[in-house]
């Protein structure tokens, strides 16, 4: 009888409403913004240093192109993660019904848009979509901090070339 009474007062303590969840995914999307500033603020010093140093240094080359590649691996994490903000936004304004019944309608309109041949019948929940959009966002991070490790490095055998010279 109280098993009963749980499934009719809604959702179990281990399974959150679905609009908080996608307000959890419009927030992870929403923090993508400043490390995207930050990584392109990276850029700048990673190549004038890059640029300016390849004519006296071997390996400083190699180190600037690898910081210009991660940078450009977190832009399409960015770039990935601005285009789910909007979608969770509007997913968080719906009552969960509402929500829980446009998530098969959203699949299978991004099947056809991107020419998949998935069964309709294998819609994913709002937790893997904020997985999803969280496992993007911890790449974003990871790409950041080879970017700042790879300006470190830099530094450092500019340094070492400097005072070895």
């Amino acid at each position: 009888m109280s098993s009963r009474l749980l499934d009719k007062a809604g959702p179990s303590p281990e399974e959150p409403p679905v609009a908080a969840l996608a307000l959890i995914g419009r927030a992870v999307c929403e923090a993508a913004v400043r490390l995207n500033t930050w990584s392109l603020t990276l850029v700048l010093p990673i190549l004038i240093t890059g640029i300016w140093a390849s004519s006296f240094s071997v390996a400083v080359l190699p180190l600037s192109l690898i910081g210009f590649v991660l940078a450009i691996c977190q832009m399409y994490c960015a770039w990935r993660l601005a285009f789910d903000r909007p979608i969770f936004a509007a997913w968080a304004r719906l009552r969960n019904d509402e929500c829980l019944a446009t998530l098969p309608a959203f699949d299978a309109a991004l099947r056809q848009l991107l020419k998949k041949n998935a069964s309709s019948n294998q819609a994913r929940s709002m937790l893997d979509r904020v997985i999803g959009v969280r496992r993007l966002h911890v790449c974003q991070i990871a790409f950041l901090v080879g970017q700042v490790l790879a300006l470190l490095a830099l530094m450092t055998v500019l340094f070492w070339e400097s005072s070895h010279a």
